[in-house]
């Protein structure tokens, strides 16, 4: 069966590996082994097409919207002013208000897998005092802030990665619900197709920097 697709959006390389992560960690929602396991409450729930919408569009408004795409925002403000003290205590906070959350785990394995294949870069201070504080367990290295530090070390636009993060974790989420349940493939993606339209209404306040809104 094939997965569904998220709408079609140009992404950079440098961002490939982290998006094709966001995929997996969302797919591997719905089974019962790898890194995640059941780490969200509410995957499991899903048995059809009406409860996998209600269940997308819950979690792209509360989860991606009015939490994610924040972190993903002041982590790139972070790294573009070059302020890895306050990236520190973001991630502090993100872990004090998420660490029970679904994919908790995961998120952070995600997150310091990819902070990992930035370490060559020695002449990124903010991304090097990172990754010590996350050695020095000050810090986790949770995958919405990383993926923010990743636009900004390689100046990527702001609005496209954002987009591209939201339809790559819906798109891990309702392929697992499509693989568990063996749910229709065109349905499923109409169901995507459907979120993807709503996604750019939902943009957090972009920087006026040159890039930032394209």
């Amino acid at each position: 069966m094939r997965p569904p697709t998220a709408a079609k959006t140009e992404t950079a390389p440098e961002t490939e590996p982290m998006l094709g992560d966001l995929r997996a960690l969302a797919e591997q929602a719905g089974t019962s082994d790898g890194a995640l396991g059941l780490m969200t409450p509410h995957l499991p729930a899903v048995a059809d097409l009406p409860s996998l919408r209600a269940f997308t569009e819950h979690y792209a408004l509360e989860t991606v919207a009015r939490r994610e795409w924040p972190a993903v925002l002041a982590a790139w403000q972070c790294a573009r002013a070059g302020q890895a003290r306050e990236l520190i205590a973001l991630d502090q906070a993100w872990t004090r208000e998420r660490a029970q959350a679904e994919f908790a785990e995961a998120s952070f394995r995600v997150g310091r897998r990819q902070l990992g294949q930035l370490r060559p870069l020695r002449h990124e201070r903010v991304v090097q005092r990172y990754l010590a504080a996350i050695e020095a367990g000050e810090a986790r290295g949770w995958h919405p802030l990383v993926f923010g530090v990743t636009l900004a070390v390689f100046n990527l636009p702001l609005r496209q990665g954002l987009l591209n993060y939201a339809n790559q974790t819906l798109a891990g989420l309702v392929s697992a619900a499509e693989e568990r349940h063996a749910l229709p493939p065109a349905e499923c993606q109409g169901l995507l197709d459907a979120l993807a339209a709503t996604l750019p209404g939902r943009l957090p306040p972009l920087p006026g920097l040159p890039f930032g809104n394209q």
